[in-house]
């Protein structure tokens, strides 16, 4: 390859990136989040209170249904759900919990089966804003903790040793203290968005 065309080739290149950016610049600029779908009329969670708007007011995941086996119940995980009225296309999470640490981010399909999405570990921060790399349209998120930072509080108080045995006096996993799961899609400027009160604005 001679000189001339080694430059014309970098000079080709370079003008396809200016593009490239231009463009990506282009579809950045023309959307913007939605409203926060999980202040919709309609939706549901198996904790109202992270679903009311107001991150003063703190709930937690619940704990599954008991399966009969004590020891695997008190080893059980807990889950946060939110439920929406209509599927809607999200492409951000935020969750503000104090200490979920360690979480897997599940959503409902189309024949309303859950799917695993996502695994988040190594959690310090007290706002989780998950930019998610693909659409996920769907009628409903669930959190399944995993760990959290109130775990061995809970082994040592409900966890003895005696003679080698283990004795299980009550649950070994504490709940994620929840205070808001928001929900967010895009929307591109001139198209309506939802209100979260149930009206639409232009």
């Amino acid at each position: 390859m001679t000189r001339l065309q080694i430059s014309c080739f970098f000079l080709g290149l370079g003008f396809i990136s200016v593009c490239g950016c231009a463009v990506l610049k282009g579809i950045s600029a023309g959307q913007e989040w939605s409203s926060n779908y999980s202040l919709m009329q309609g939706v549901e969670a198996n904790d109202p209170a992270i679903i009311d708007g107001d991150v003063g007011t703190v709930g937690q995941s619940q704990y599954l249904e008991g399966s009969g086996d004590t020891i695997r119940d008190f080893n059980a995980p807990s889950e946060s759900i939110v439920f929406l009225p209509e599927a809607k296309s999200i492409h951000r999470i935020v969750i503000y919990s104090s200490n979920l640490v360690w979480f897997d981010l599940w959503v409902m399909d189309a024949q309303s089966r859950w799917e695993k999405f996502q695994e988040i570990k190594g959690n310090k921060k007290p706002v989780i804003d998950l930019r998610l790399n693909r659409t996920l349209n769907t009628t409903g998120i669930k959190i399944k903790v995993r760990r959290t930072s109130d775990d061995a509080e809970m082994r040592r108080k409900n966890v003895e040793r005696v003679g080698g045995y283990r004795i299980y006096k009550g649950r070994t996993r504490a709940p994620a203290k929840i205070a808001e799961i928001e929900l967010y899609g895009f929307v591109t400027k001139g198209d309506k968005m939802d209100d979260p009160y149930g009206e639409t604005q232009n």
